[in-house]
């Protein structure tokens, strides 16, 4: 695969490229922005960084290269136009939060966990604040005693949460931006539990996967469609779950991690899981927000192994009433879902890693409504490499 370093202008340009299937896929470094783009679309760009982004020339030689009408060179210079706008205009970091005092010794809450052989203790100010980072955790937890290999603690002060690990401040956000205080959190508790540092991972992508036959398979689609209940019935028929929602890529050998927490259970899926795991009706709900509502958090056992390699990343689509149909899909329709809610760490190295790996993976759109036909359609893709 040819991943080339490009287009080091003096103006805004993606720092490599990578073919991936058919179209291509970008990757902006300042803002650590990824683009997808056909062939078509990326001959466009091509030609504007060419005469450095000057009007008249670029439109020109669309009319000339392309044969195109004027109207529809215009269109495609507005688009062109538009996708830099919109690169050079998302956001890059995170909000700035107030810096406050670390307070010790106000952290009155604790719960402690087990993690293969780690310790970890997690303290915060009121309960409140614990339900926050710990309830996918709550089968690992254990006595809170003894002297933990690491301590989290979560501290509200000011509208904005501060994330602490070992007393040493890992990220501060306001309030309404938990979102990014709980994924850095599992991310560290992934670090915890696999004994590897942050920079020995790739990123965590917004996918949940199993495992058969020492082969990963990685369940992509958007929010409600079904991703999440697949991979846990999966769990019932020989499948073993790899990680729920949020699975992490390994720098090392670009192998999946575990994640260890439980599967996060919405109320439209409360009957079809209870079917299939009695045990599932006695969990607790739990409120999470407006958005999400009331979930459960089923527990499943750990697979074998701490990573899988995996070849085949599956969009997934439930529609009521259609027969299981799995097909090849080009990269771009998974890539359009996976990459924006995926965090990838900035870096040179970890980029290209990550571009290459997906340059390299086999991708399919499932279509089911019935675990039975599901089932078979996944037994073929883990006999294969």
């Amino acid at each position: 695969m040819d991943l080339t370093e490009v287009y080091n202008g003096p103006f805004n340009a993606p720092s490599m490229v990578c073919p991936v299937g058919r179209d291509w896929l970008l990757w902006f470094e300042a803002l650590n922005r990824y683009v997808i783009l056909s062939p078509p679309q990326k001959a466009v760009l091509d030609l504007y960084y060419a005469v450095e982004g000057d009007v008249e020339t670029f439109r020109q030689l669309l009319l000339e290269g392309a044969n195109w009408q004027q109207g529809q060179a215009l269109e495609a210079q507005r688009n062109i136009s538009a996708l830099l706008q919109e690169v050079a205009t998302s956001p890059g970091s995170l909000p700035i939060a107030p810096p406050v005092a670390y307070e010790e010794g106000s952290f009155a809450v604790r719960q402690d966990f087990q993690l293969g052989n780690r310790h970890v203790r997690v303290e915060g100010q009121e309960k409140g604040v614990l339900e926050l980072l710990c309830p996918a955790l709550a089968h690992h937890s254990i006595p809170a005693t003894g002297t933990a290999d690491v301590v989290f603690q979560l501290q509200k002060a000011a509208g904005h949460l501060y994330l602490y690990k070992n007393g040493v401040l890992l990220q501060a956000v306001p309030e309404q931006d938990y979102h990014y205080i709980t994924g850095k959190f599992l991310m560290h508790i992934i670090v915890a539990q696999h004994q590897i540092p942050e920079a020995g991972w790739i990123g965590t992508l917004h996918a949940s996967t199993v495992v058969r036959r020492g082969q990963a398979i990685m369940l992509t689609g958007q929010s409600g469609q079904g991703k999440s209940t697949l991979s846990t019935l999966l769990c019932s028929t020989g499948y073993q779950l790899l990680a729920d929602d949020i699975t992490p890529l390994r720098a090392d050998n670009l192998e999946l991690g575990h994640n260890p927490s439980a599967v996060s259970v919405k109320t439209g899926a409360f009957d079809i899981i209870g079917r299939y795991f009695p045990g599932f009706r006695d969990l607790p709900e739990i409120y999470l927000n407006a958005f999400k509502g009331k979930v459960k958090y089923l527990p499943l056992p750990a697979p074998v192994e701490p990573s899988y390699p995996c070849q085949h990343l599956v969009l997934v689509q439930y529609q009521p009433g259609v027969k299981a149909r799995l097909q090849p899909v080009a990269p771009s329709v998974i890539l359009k879902a996976l990459i924006p809610d995926s965090w990838i760490a900035g870096d040179r190295g970890h980029a290209a890693a990550f571009m290459e790996w997906l340059s390299s993976r086999r991708y399919y759109q499932l279509t089911y409504s019935r675990l039975e036909e599901v089932v078979p359609l996944f037994n073929v893709l883990t006999h294969y490499p």
